[in-house]
């Protein structure tokens, strides 16, 4: 329950996050899960293969001490392939079937290695399969033949061969990582464009959708059209209105001095008075859709176009 608890923050953390925030962690933890896949499904580390060559060993060490052989040595244990390993005898000897697939069982269960594997006993130097079984840790689903029948003495090499590994070629993970990495981009990019693209509907069709615009917030700005648009509303502005934004948008997050902004009026000989302020007030309700975006008052300094990039 404490764990839970202690879960809760990362939870809210992760809902907080606006999507630049949230699609590098998920980059990036998509590239952990790839790594862990990776290394999961490559080839067996060098300390794994000695390790399980160490068990072939063990087993034979307990097959011959069940024959009552204590002294004859031990030979080299052959990998014949990744999960294929063959054990050889340098003495004879003899065996029930029922004991060796037991010896073998309890050899592979205390190692931990997988419990399902296909085992043949072969004679020296024929090579013939006297005996053989499939074992699966479930005796329902093992098939284990010619139990109760002793086999005679004679030099023997057994054979272990374990399921192969869901291990994926090399070209296949860089396919994925790829197809990982490119759908990342696209849904990137695709909430890019989200964020700049003008809707198409009846009225802007054919007309504002190939003029430039400039993204203020989730808004988008034509100056050439005095057009303010938000997902699918259009505010028209008037000429002062937009050249008062386009100072803004050209300078986002930056204090505009007073006497720039009257700049609009004076060029054109008009007596500004408290003209600025209002105008400023008009934008600033055309602009109220997007919380992200505001107009603020620098007061004996001028005005400032506030757009707080990570709540867009």
């Amino acid at each position: 329950m404490i764990a839970k608890w202690r879960l809760c923050p990362y939870f809210i953390l992760l809902l907080g996050m606006n999507w630049k925030k949230l699609s590098l962690f998920i980059a990036g933890f998509l590239c952990l899960l790839l790594v862990a896949f990776v290394s999961k499904n490559t080839v067996k580390s060098n300390y794994e293969v000695a390790r399980e060559i160490i068990v072939m060993r063990k087993i034979a060490h307990e097959l011959l001490l069940y024959s009552g052989d204590s002294s004859s040595r031990i030979l080299p244990v052959n990998q014949l392939h990744k999960n294929e390993f063959e054990i050889p005898f340098e003495a004879s000897f003899s065996f029930t079937p029922d004991s060796l697939v037991r010896i073998i069982d309890k050899v592979i269960s205390a190692n931990k290695l997988p419990s399902t594997y296909i085992v043949n006993v072969k004679e020296i130097p024929t090579q013939k399969v006297i005996f053989g079984y499939a074992f699966s840790g479930n005796q329902q689903k093992s098939i284990v033949p010619c139990l109760g029948r002793e086999q005679p003495t004679m030099r023997y090499s057994i054979n272990i061969q374990f399921p192969e590994d869901a291990a994926i070629p090399a070209n296949t993970i860089y396919m994925a990582a790829m197809g990982l990495l490119g759908l990342g981009l696209f849904l990137f990019g695709v909430k890019q464009l989200e964020k700049t693209k003008l809707p198409v509907t009846k009225e802007t069709a054919g007309t504002i959708a190939e003029k430039p615009f400039i993204s203020i917030g989730k808004y988008a700005f034509y100056p050439e059209q005095q057009l303010l648009v938000f997902d699918n509303e259009k505010a028209d502005l008037t000429i002062k209105e937009s050249k008062l934004l386009h100072i803004f948008a050209t300078d986002p997050n930056q204090v505009i001095d007073r006497n720039k902004l009257q700049k609009v009026w004076e060029d054109e000989g008009v007596i500004v008075g408290r003209s600025l302020d209002m105008f400023v007030s008009r934008l600033r309700k055309k602009l109220e859709n997007d919380p992200a975006v505001k107009l603020v008052n620098i007061h004996g300094k001028g005005y400032k176009l506030e757009i707080n990039e990570e709540s867009i």
